[in-house]
């Protein structure tokens, strides 16, 4: 019952970032992936809990790779506030760590085990975080860091880092509060 709520309370925020960047509407929950490949993906989180149906939960992890074209598996961690804006193509191991309030954008690959990402981070289009299983090290990406574009992250990420480039490298950090969310809710306030 304690997983139920959980569950219910990291789906009540996922929405809640849903509002806050798509608007209000009943229809946009049908109408845009980013909601539908959010919310299978918890479902599958929610079925991989009990033994019994964790056939259900990879079913629908197969599901939202054949509809959405990304692959999310249910022993991924992700925090509450997530938001796949345009989610065709991403990839994440199973073994990923991400934390509260993360933006994520199509083409991103996370590869590799142990890959930790802070909390507020945001990973624009097509950025690759690669993590060298060889070396058995976590892949740590600081709270607050942005991942540009194209961006391929083979090294931890500073907080508040903006990365860029092949293989990625710091162009400058930013305020603690500079982020994609309070740059949402300022924007809705006005």
């Amino acid at each position: 019952m304690n997983s139920i709520k959980s569950w219910i309370h990291l789906l009540k925020e996922d929405i809640y970032v849903f509002r806050l960047v798509f608007g209000p509407g009943i229809g946009k929950y049908f109408y845009y992936p980013a909601f539908r490949a959010i919310f299978i993906f918890r479902l599958s989180q929610l079925f991989y809990k009990c033994r019994i149906t964790q056939p259900i939960a990879y079913l629908l992890t197969n599901i939202n790779d054949f509809i959405h074209g990304i692959w999310i598996g249910p022993k991924v961690k992700v925090g509450k506030g997530l938001l796949l804006s345009h989610p065709r193509g991403i990839i994440l191991n199973p073994d990923t760590v991400i934390g509260e309030y993360c933006s994520i954008l199509h083409q991103v690959t996370f590869g590799g085990e142990n890959i930790i990402v802070g909390n507020n981070v945001e990973i624009l289009a097509g950025a690759k975080i690669i993590n060298d299983k060889l070396k058995n090290k976590k892949l740590i990406i600081g709270k607050g860091a942005v991942l540009a574009a194209g961006t391929v992250v083979l090294n931890d990420v500073p907080d508040n880092a903006v990365m860029v480039g092949v293989p990625g490298k710091v162009a400058k950090y930013r305020d603690i509060n500079d982020n994609w969310l309070n740059y949402r809710l300022q924007k809705n306030s006005n």
